[in-house]
């Protein structure tokens, strides 16, 4: 019987994503320093392992395990990934972010800054805009990575005062495009600065 060329989509799906998942895990295994980009599949980094939803669902213990052994990443970025998710499925994420990374690892996020309330930027950030289910700051933030563990540095950020910080950090450790120092969108120039985001560095202890 001839199948429908629409009833092979899904197979050829599932293959080319045990594909990728064979990959992944064949790098992680063999790759020292282990940097993992993820929720990132437009990001390239020299160095650093890629990796999106289709691969690993952050939220997921079991797509955790299929890839990396535990205390085995040196660093992990997610540039505006957890805004996509809900409260309680981004306590699950960094419970495994914690897991997967060595002691010492660093996780650095970047997400929308809910203290920064110029009306352009807010339209644009806050839920349901893009699929965006919760919005951060400087005071919520932190104490949810605390939670899992983590020791947190702000790097960026709006204060209640909706007065900019910034605090030196190193692009090495991970690089975030949406940021005082690198991003140059026109349509958010407020002053001097033009998109920013909530930026930290969580630590496992």
């Amino acid at each position: 019987m001839r199948l429908a060329v629409s009833s092979l989509i899904p197979f050829r799906d599932r293959i080319r994503r045990q594909a990728s998942i064979r990959k992944v895990r064949r790098l992680a295994r063999s790759t020292r320093p282990l940097n993992v980009v993820i929720g990132g599949a437009q990001s390239a980094f020299a160095g650093w392992l890629t990796t999106d939803r289709d691969v690993l669902d952050i939220t997921s213990p079991s797509d955790w395990i299929d890839l990396f052994e535990p205390a085995s990443i040196d660093h992990l970025l997610a540039e505006h990934v957890f805004e996509h998710l809900s409260e309680a499925e981004c306590g699950i994420a960094f419970a495994e972010c914690y897991k997967y990374l060595r002691p010492g690892g660093l996780l650095r996020i970047a997400v929308p800054d809910g203290f920064r309330r110029d009306p352009v930027y807010v339209a644009e950030v806050t839920p349901p805009k893009d699929g965006h289910q919760s919005l951060f700051t400087m005071d919520n933030l932190p104490p949810m990575l605390e939670a899992a563990g983590f020791a947190v540095a702000l790097l960026e950020y709006f204060d209640a005062h909706e007065q900019f910080q910034a605090n030196a950090w190193d692009e090495s450790d991970g690089f975030i495009s949406r940021s005082v120092r690198f991003d140059r969108q026109e349509d958010f120039k407020r002053g001097d600065l033009f998109y920013t985001s909530l930026i930290v560095d969580a630590v496992k202890r």
